[in-house]
């Protein structure tokens, strides 16, 4: 498989989890190891436009809180972990199992994707 191929693969895994949050509720964060790229976002197209730009990095899901006083508190929920550069089909390398029903389509595609390519 080319590297182009691999990579709308990837796309498409991270697409479908990023659906599959965001379709639960959750505001999404993407932390590539150093910084956040982007912090509590729901805007789907904004958050896969972040993703990719290094070799690894965590999709982070938060709900709100109620706040007693003027500033938002977050509860982090759970966190999907992206290893690019594989074979594609594998690019969720680990993810809490909280957020597990919530990435079954992700999970379905990416088999779908690997008995496809493999």
């Amino acid at each position: 498989m080319n590297i182009e191929a691999r990579q709308r693969i990837e796309r498409r895994i991270a697409k479908a989890a990023i659906g599959g949050l965001l379709d639960a509720g959750f505001f999404l964060s993407v932390y590539d190891g150093e910084e956040f790229a982007l912090r509590r976002s729901r805007d789907a197209k904004a958050i896969a436009a972040v993703m990719g730009a290094t070799d690894e990095e965590s999709l982070l899901a938060y709900r709100p809180n109620p706040a007693t006083d003027a500033a938002p508190r977050w509860q982090r929920v759970g966190s999907v972990l992206f290893v690019y550069g594989n074979d594609g089909w594998d690019v969720i390398a680990d993810y809490s199992t909280s957020l597990e029903p919530h990435l079954q389509r992700a999970d379905e595609l990416a088999d779908q994707l690997e008995r496809l390519h493999a």
